[in-house]
């Protein structure tokens, strides 16, 4: 199994000057990496709580996380999109002795010592480091929204880290030294995905940020500038980039693989992307941040999409067990599952059990195996009751995406006193229509939705947009679409 740090040393001795990580001009090297994150190691060595890494998408926030793994003390990342509370209810509960602010403006946070990136100028740089991470060790710490509106800091051990890694190294059908594209915030686990099988295969790690996830076109002149054989992205935001008219095969012939995971990959999405790139491996993966990332992936081929819709998951990575509870809720077990959340006794307690001396986490996710394949059927805190019927919301999603005229669609339950009293169904679709025909449409789309689901299960109302809101992860905002409608 690839150790994740060794593998880094190694890249410096065999790639000494090949540009580890990017973001626009900014640059690292494999032996800069190694120099820098020897560095900090020693100056953190004796941190009893984990480094809090502060910013958005600098390279410089990558050395932290490695300094803080040859440190054996961890990390903790926070990206700058994070509201000013949730970040200081989370330094709060780590207590971190320090934290690396990669802004360049001033964090105003009574909290530990503070260091910035001129760190790295005025270090040692032949400084060497004496690895103190152990596999049982924290190696970070991602916060997820907790049901209660508290964030909850889901721990993920080392050897978790290096197993995952492993498992997306044996995925990628492309070997070493290739250019990775990563869209998620390092605040998000999706991040992970690509930071480490990047690195410890000697690729080039390309980081994208807000303004190029606010800005296609600028999306679009850095895959032109840098030649990304590997794709690592919600699905949310792969539908975003599709509206580029050349991102095709015939476009960027060296983008080759793509990584999925997240939210669900919707089928026509999926068929998409593949019609735009025939000779791609477009992988679909689950699992939740509790679980080291994703603990399933599947091949997408023509053969499977018009096999199944919606699509399957795919089957468990090795070591990792996938069962169901009584109510067909996901339970995963296996050396994946996350060390429980920190400082947080009650709440972890309720979802992390042992199984034949196995750790296992209840997911809250609706599954089902079908031919060898795991399919995803949805949250089960995703059901709500209207006039007396339990039906799942995302069950109503599909069907509405079914519809042909509907491109992508959001059921938003609206609620009068704490009582569901209306679905609304949130639309956008293939192609713009007139005002004057919107009523036509919302007709034909409940006429097509009686075909397959009860009436009772069919919006009320029908609403268009252009485009949904994503989040700063790069996921669906569900949240500001409700608000949205009901502003």
């Amino acid at each position: 199994m690839k150790d994740i740090i060794h593998s880094l040393i190694e890249h410096e001795q065999h790639y000494p000057d090949k540009i580890a990580i990017r973001h626009n001009d900014d640059t690292i090297t494999y032996r800069e990496l190694n120099q820098y994150t020897n560095g900090l190691a020693e100056l953190i060595k004796d941190a009893q709580s984990p480094l809090i890494v502060f910013g958005h998408m600098s390279p410089y926030m990558v050395v932290g996380m490695i300094a803080s793994l040859k440190a054996g003390c961890g990390y903790v990342p926070l990206d700058i999109s994070m509201p000013e509370d949730r970040i200081r209810t989370i330094i709060e509960k780590i207590e971190p002795e320090y934290i690396l602010n990669t802004t360049g403006n001033v964090l105003d946070i009574n909290q530990g010592h503070v260091l910035d990136v001129n760190i790295f100028n005025e270090m040692n740089t032949s400084a060497t480091c004496n690895l103190q991470i152990d596999d049982k060790h924290i190696a970070y710490t991602i916060f997820t929204s907790g049901s209660t509106g508290e964030p909850k800091g889901v721990q993920i051990r080392y050897d978790s880290l290096n197993q995952f890694t492993q498992w997306m190294v044996d995925l990628n059908q492309l070997g070493e030294n290739q250019q990775w594209l990563n869209q998620a915030p390092f605040s998000f686990d999706l991040s992970v995905m690509a930071i480490y099988p990047c690195l410890v295969t000697a690729g080039t790690l390309n980081l994208v940020d807000k303004a190029m996830i606010n800005k296609p076109k600028l999306l679009n002149q850095m895959l032109e500038e840098t030649r990304i054989n590997v794709w690592v992205s919600t699905p949310s935001f792969m539908e975003m980039c599709l509206m580029l008219p050349n991102l095709s095969e015939d476009q960027y012939g060296s983008l080759r693989e793509f990584f999925f995971c997240g939210e669900i990959l919707p089928h026509r999405t999926a068929k998409t992307l593949l019609q735009r790139f025939p000779s791609a491996y477009i992988y679909n993966t689950y699992g939740p941040t509790e679980a080291t990332v994703a603990v399933t992936s599947v091949l997408i081929t023509e053969d499977m999409i018009n096999q199944y819709n919606p699509l399957p998951v795919g089957v468990p990575r090795p070591g990792t067990l996938l069962t169901l509870a009584e109510n067909d809720e996901l339970v995963i077990t296996g050396p994946c599952v996350s060390a429980g959340y920190v400082k947080d006794e009650l709440r972890t307690q309720a979802v992390f059990k042992t199984s034949n001396g196995q750790p296992s986490y209840f997911t809250g996710d609706k599954a089902m195996k079908q031919h060898d394949q795991w399919f995803i059927n949805g949250r089960i805190d995703f059901q709500v009751k209207l006039n007396g019927y339990r039906m799942e919301l995302e069950e109503i999603e599909f069907q509405l995406r079914q519809v042909n005229a509907i491109k992508e669609a959001v059921v938003v339950p609206i609620y009068r006193n704490n009582k569901v009293v209306q679905l609304q169904g949130v639309v956008i679709l293939n192609e713009a229509i007139d005002i004057d025909a919107e009523q036509a449409m919302i007709h034909n789309i409940k006429q097509e939705l009686k075909k397959s689901i009860p009436e009772y299960m069919i919006p009320q109302k029908i609403v268009f947009k252009d485009q949904f809101p994503l989040t700063t992860n790069g996921k669906l905002d569900r949240k500001q679409i409700a608000e949205d409608i009901q502003a």
